[in-house]
C-alpha cells in the first residue's frame, strides 16, 4: 500500500491510499487553508466553498458531516502572506480545537512559521497527530518538530533539493515519516521510489513502515 497523505482531487485536500493493483480509497479532509482566511466572515458567518455548517464553534466553522472525515486540513500558517497572519493564527486555533474535540489528525501547512506551530502545539497542549506536509526547512527546525511528535512529510524537496532531502531523511525516524503529491500531479509511487533510492532502503521497506504511521493516525479517531 502507498500512502499518500496530501494530494488533491476537484481542488479538494485528501488523504488518497493506492494499492500494489491501483485500487485507490481516498480518504476525506476538511479545513480552513492560510490563504483561505479572508473568506470568513465572523459577523455574517458566510463561508466560500463549505457545506452546511454547525454551531459548534464561535466561527460555525466545523461541517456538520465532521465524523466522514479522516483529517482536519490542510490548515496552518503561512508568512509569505503577512497582513492575514493574526487572523490566520485565530482561525489555525480554532482548526486546533476542532481537531482535539472530534478527534481527527491534522495536515498543517507551514511557511515560515515553523516556531509558531510549534508554540501552538505547546500552548494548545494538543494530543492529536499533526503531519506538516511538504516539509522544505532545516535538519534542526524538524528536529524540534519531532520534540513534540509531530509528523513530516515530503514531496517536492526529493526533487528539488536531494540533498537537503538526503539529511532530512538520514536524520528523521522512519516511524514518523510521510510522503505526498500535493499538486505536483507525480504518481506516489514514484515519490516512494525516489525516497527509498534517497535513504538507501528496500521500497516495501517503505511502504510497510509509512503505512504503519496511517495506522496510528487511524488509531488516534
Amino acid at each position: 500500500m502507498f500512502v499518500d497523505i496530501h494530494t488533491h482531487i476537484d481542488n479538494q485536500s485528501v488523504i488518497k491510499i493506492v494499492s500494489d493493483n491501483f485500487e485507490e480509497k481516498i480518504l476525506k479532509t476538511w479545513g480552513i487553508h492560510p490563504w483561505e482566511v479572508n473568506v470568513i466572515s465572523t459577523d455574517q458567518r458566510e463561508w466560500r466553498n463549505l457545506p452546511q455548517l454547525d454551531e459548534i464553534s464561535p466561527f460555525r466553522f466545523a461541517p456538520v458531516e465532521m465524523t466522514g472525515l479522516f483529517a482536519i486540513g490542510e490548515v496552518g500558517l503561512d508568512k509569505v502572506h503577512k497582513d492575514t497572519f493574526e487572523k490566520q493564527i485565530e482561525v489555525f486555533e480554532e482548526m486546533i480545537r476542532l481537531s482535539e474535540s472530534y478527534r481527527k489528525p491534522m495536515i498543517v501547512h507551514c511557511v515560515r512559521a515553523y516556531s509558531e506551530i510549534i508554540e501552538m502545539r505547546k500552548k494548545t497542549k494538543a494530543t492529536m497527530p499533526w503531519v506538516i506536509h511538504g516539509f522544505n526547512s532545516s535538519v534542526d527546525t524538524m528536529q524540534q518538530l519531532l520534540r513534540y511528535d509531530i509528523y513530516i512529510s515530503l514531496g517536492d524537496i526529493l526533487y528539488r533539493n536531494e540533498n537537503q532531502a538526503v539529511k532530512i531523511l538520514e536524520d528523521i525516524p522512519v516511524e514518523r515519516l510521510f510522503l505526498e503529491t500535493d499538486v505536483s500531479g507525480r504518481d506516489i509511487k514514484d515519490v516512494y521510489a525516489k525516497a527509498a533510492s534517497l535513504m538507501g532502503c528496500d521500497m516495501d521497506f517503505l511502504c510497510n513502515k509509512i503505512f504503519d504511521n496511517y495506522g496510528r493516525l487511524e488509531a488516534a479517531h
